[in-house]
């Protein structure tokens, strides 16, 4: 499901291309085409993570189309290829595998997933392909150091890390990890826990199933008494629990990480989403002050006027915009490792007022995190 412009620009360069085949030196443009091919692989058809891989892509083709708009890269146009991973281990593998070998893209962009990315990061180290932009809550993408992988936003266990010295800094006490078992919920309560015993904190654990009695667990959450809950959940079943919690008297602040999308809690809470805190690794996409989110405002009214500004919206453009700086320092027709070095090169990158760090054997990325809490309607207290 690729955006219009790119979808368009596709289909023309493949009627007068061809097929293709990888090359291990694959350069950054067509002999005929002139444009330079990239690969995405995203949940689009899972329900639970369609509207984030959306939102992420369309993030993305609003700086590819700013890009294209003045002059491409030294006059080479950008075209996205986009395949659906299901939110799938094999799948996401196969797909990848295709968009390399038989779609001849470049370079990869944005993947994100618990059980995907690993799959991905495979298929492009063994094909030699880089991949920017891999988001997952475990730290696949960073440990060790990958030649071709570039993750872009904070890891997971830092992003956790800042907001347990947050809840530090006010005094708290007694803390929970409440997990849903399902997807990202495990590796989001390691990033938890992980950030606990670092700040030599002790904590409870409390993991449940979409199946379970909300009213039990909500329960043993009373029962226990914290002062913050650090939560790793998904919005469906996490619902019956909050309102179970709240209804018995529970007051503890809750804090999520950036995985979980507020527009998803806000629609299976309703009111009860008031308060709740994500940690985000971009500024507000609606920002008056951050450079960053200007530019992707504007660059996403050009694209779509009725498009919605939104965090993985921000965070999609963010990625292509780490992208498209090391396509323009590579060069024009560059191979795949001079992509790699133009990346490694990044010591670091200032990007509307966030830096990005790359060198050899430094896979930082970004660094940014910032925590806000869920106001009423749509509107967010930093």
């Amino acid at each position: 499901m690729a955006a219009s412009f790119t979808r368009r620009h596709w289909l023309q360069g493949l009627a007068a291309v061809g097929s293709c085949t990888v090359a291990p030196a694959l350069r950054a443009a067509d002999d005929v085409g002139n444009a330079i091919r990239i690969g995405r692989v995203l949940p689009y058809g899972v329900p639970a993570f369609a509207s984030m891989a959306r939102q992420r892509a369309q993030g993305a083709d609003a700086c590819m189309a700013h890009t294209n708009a003045s002059g491409g890269i030294a006059g080479q146009r950008i075209v996205v290829l986009d395949r659906d991973d299901g939110y799938d281990t094999a799948r996401a593998a196969r797909e990848t595998q295709s968009l390399l070998s038989q779609d001849g893209v470049f370079a990869l962009l944005g993947a994100f997933g618990t059980p995907t990315v690993p799959a991905v990061i495979e298929v492009a180290e063994r094909m030699g392909a880089p991949l920017v932009g891999a988001s997952s809550i475990a730290n696949d993408a960073r440990q060790p150091p990958r030649r071709w992988i570039f993750p872009v936003r904070v890891s997971a266990i830092e992003e956790a890390a800042a907001t347990v010295r947050h809840q530090m800094t006010l005094g708290a006490q007694r803390f929970m990890v409440l997990t849903s078992r399902e997807a990202y919920g495990p590796s989001g309560a390691a990033a938890y826990t992980s950030a606990l015993h670092r700040a030599g904190r002790k904590f409870g654990e409390l993991a449940f199933e979409a199946s379970d009695d909300a009213k039990r667990v909500a329960a043993q959450l009373l029962q226990a008494r914290p002062e913050v809950i650090f939560i790793s959940v998904l919005p469906k079943p996490f619902a019956g629990v909050l309102r179970a919690y709240r209804g018995g008297g529970g007051a503890a602040r809750i804090f999520g990480l950036s995985v979980i999308r507020a527009e998803d809690l806000r629609a299976e809470l309703g009111p009860l989403a008031v308060g709740i805190g994500l940690s985000q690794p971009v500024p507000a996409p609606t920002s008056p002050t951050s450079a960053l989110a200007g530019e992707y405002r504007a660059h996403l009214a050009r694209l779509d006027p009725a498009a919605q500004p939104s965090f993985h919206g921000l965070e999609g453009y963010l990625e292509a915009r780490v992208l498209v700086e090391g396509l323009r320092r590579a060069g024009p027709r560059a191979t795949r490792e001079q992509l790699v070095r133009a990346l490694e090169s990044f010591r670091p990158l200032e990007l509307g007022g966030l830096l990005v760090r790359y060198g050899a054997g430094d896979r930082t990325g970004s660094t940014f995190s910032e925590l806000v809490l869920l106001g009423s309607g749509r509107s967010i207290v930093r």
